[in-house]
């Protein structure tokens, strides 16, 4: 997938989980920077490993179960930048941001996870390299659309108190 898709898949997450929360009449969970940060760990793999062709990401290192599994202290220390409330909540969402790029990645052309110790591919390329600026342009509506509405939940709430 593009780097669009990478950055915005986790960051739509993150507002559809604040206009959950708005509709409920509560606050937003994640600060409005946090996406920012959210959406630089969607995009984490392909900077720590640029690559152009599916072989290089099948040799990324970045691109790989141990990646993820180092994530979390990369994760921890993004999120202790957040009050108190909130650390945990980016956190894990700047570390499920890493897991959608490798989700996505997986079904766009596989990840070799397990990578040095096997080549075995999890994945396939389920979706075609031909749809992957179509999925860069949903992304990026949906998540214009998700902040407009948050915006008017937001809007909403504070016309009520």
């Amino acid at each position: 997938m593009l780097l669009g898709t990478h950055a915005l898949l986790p960051v739509g997450v993150c507002l559809v989980a604040d206009c959950v929360r708005l509709a409920d009449g509560r606050d937003r969970i994640f600060p409005r920077w946090s996406l920012w940060v959210v959406a630089f760990f969607g995009v984490l793999p392909d900077l720590c490993s640029p690559h152009l062709s599916l072989e290089a990401r099948f040799e990324s290192g970045s691109h790989t179960g141990w990646f993820l599994a180092g994530v979390p202290v990369l994760a921890a220390a993004a999120g202790s930048c957040f009050e108190n409330g909130r650390r945990r909540v980016v956190a894990l969402a700047c570390w499920g941001a890493a897991a959608l790029h490798l989700a996505a990645d997986a079904v766009s052309g596989g990840i070799a996870w397990w990578a040095p110790f096997s080549g075995a591919v999890l994945g396939g390329a389920y979706i075609p390299f031909r749809l992957w600026w179509w999925s860069d342009l949903v992304f990026i509506g949906a998540v214009w659309w998700l902040r407009r509405l948050g915006v008017a939940l937001e809007a909403r709430n504070i016309g009520r108190e």
